[in-house]
């Protein structure tokens, strides 16, 4: 090997050696990855049951939801209207047991990309969640980012958080479900009446006849009343549309009735029950919205007649009682509980030692069977109020009788 040949071998070798060590030194420091685990939120979860006010801010704006007594809850962005309690104790459970796993940035400018930002940001996504006590004291707050699903075997999932007043975020387990619209947190069912347990239907559309279905027993069919010998039922008329009308009805939005004003053009339907319950419900249109009032009157049944109709449910589909509709009047008259009151924090085993908060007492009412409800009681708590419904309820229960009827050709 010639010394020019050598020195050139020589040369590149060094070349490529620094190089490597060059490319080794430029890589960024690996850092050992630190998993934390210790409860998001101490305060709350060692006592759920304490939380007495609830305040989201989302970018559709401040919702308020204040614990009034027992498990009633009620949405002060809404006039007071009851709060659906399910949805409150899932939020304050999925809190009090989510646990911190590892630090994120803390560092502002990279804040939206967890959607940990302060929510008064421009085109901010974050929610704040704060969970107090009746004394006023902050049992968990926190801005709620977007949630991270698992991507590998290894990788936690969990969601994003960030408290307002510190600097570091965090993936912590779980996920909270927060929703927006302030009606979203409402106790959203107006009645639920069996489709058996209507005796009769009557509608009537404004400037236009009105009509009455009917059955002569508990089970039969529903027929059209005054039907003419000229006339018959339409192929696709279905009255039996009408009697579900009333099954599990449900608001989009809710208003004091005396916020509203009502249109001369509205509708009505008129519905009686075997067992004595009747309800007016009043529609119309009003800026294009479709409204609905509900008033209730009649004899309160008897315990007799109550027990000799129980279960509900399975007296519904024999043509029974409309045993939803009272039970849900007698749970707003009980509050929940017997004695209205909060369970107390040494009645419920440490949700530490338990492991999860799946036993905590917070607005999970056990099951009961109805109990008979005086008309006025539930009338108490429907007359105040003006419902939103979605306008395929709001058309059914004001469907023409030309939509029923038809003429016949004289030849059948």
């Amino acid at each position: 090997m010639t010394p020019r040949l050598f020195l050139a071998l020589a040369a590149i070798t060094v070349i490529t050696t620094v190089a490597a060590v060059f490319a080794v030194l430029s890589q960024p420091a690996v850092t050992t990855l630190r998993l934390v685990d210790e409860p998001a939120f101490p305060a709350l979860r060692e006592n759920p049951d304490a939380v007495a006010k609830i305040t989201l801010t989302t970018p559709e704006g401040t919702i308020t939801l204040v614990r009034e007594t027992g498990d009633r809850w009620a949405a002060l962005e809404r006039y007071g209207y009851p709060v659906d309690r399910k949805q409150v104790r899932d939020l304050v459970v999925a809190l009090a047991d989510m646990r911190l796993i590892e630090r994120k940035t803390a560092q502002p400018e990279r804040y939206d990309r967890l959607q940990v930002e302060p929510p008064d940001a421009e085109d901010a996504q974050s929610r704040l969640v704060r969970l107090e006590s009746a004394e006023g004291t902050v049992l968990a707050e926190a801005i709620i980012g977007k949630q991270r699903y698992r991507l590998t075997g290894t990788e936690p999932s969990g969601t994003y958080l960030r408290r307002p007043d510190e600097a570091q975020s965090w993936l912590a387990s779980g996920g909270v479900q927060i929703e927006q619209a302030a009606a979203r947190w409402l106790d959203a069912e107006i009645v639920d009446i069996a489709p058996a347990a209507i005796r009769q239907i009557e509608i009537e559309r404004a400037g236009e006849p009105g009509y009455v279905a009917a059955r002569e027993e508990q089970g039969g069919e529903l027929r059209l009343v005054d039907l003419a010998d000229d006339e018959a039922l339409k192929e696709d008329a279905d009255l039996g549309r009408l009697a579900g009308a009333l099954s599990s009805v449900q608001f989009e939005d809710i208003k004091p009735r005396e916020q509203l004003t009502w249109p001369a053009q509205q509708h009505s339907a008129r519905i009686e029950t075997f067992d004595g319950l009747e309800l007016t419900v009043r529609l119309a249109q009003i800026d294009g919205e479709h409204w609905a009032t509900f008033d209730a009157r009649g004899e309160a049944p008897t315990p007799e007649a109550t027990s000799a109709t129980a279960p509900a449910q399975s007296e519904a589909a024999a043509g029974g009682s409309p045993g939803a509709l009272a039970a849900a009047a007698a749970e707003e008259e009980r509050g929940g509980s017997e004695d209205g009151a909060p369970v107390a924090e040494g009645e419920q085993e440490s949700s530490d030692q338990a492991g999860n908060l799946e036993e905590v007492s917070l607005d999970e009412p056990g099951e009961q069977e109805a109990e008979p409800v005086d008309p006025d009681q539930l009338n108490q708590r429907l007359r105040k109020w003006a419902y939103r419904i979605p306008e395929h309820l709001f058309n059914r229960l004001s469907t023409a009788r030309s939509e029923l009827v038809r003429e016949q050709d004289g030849t059948s």
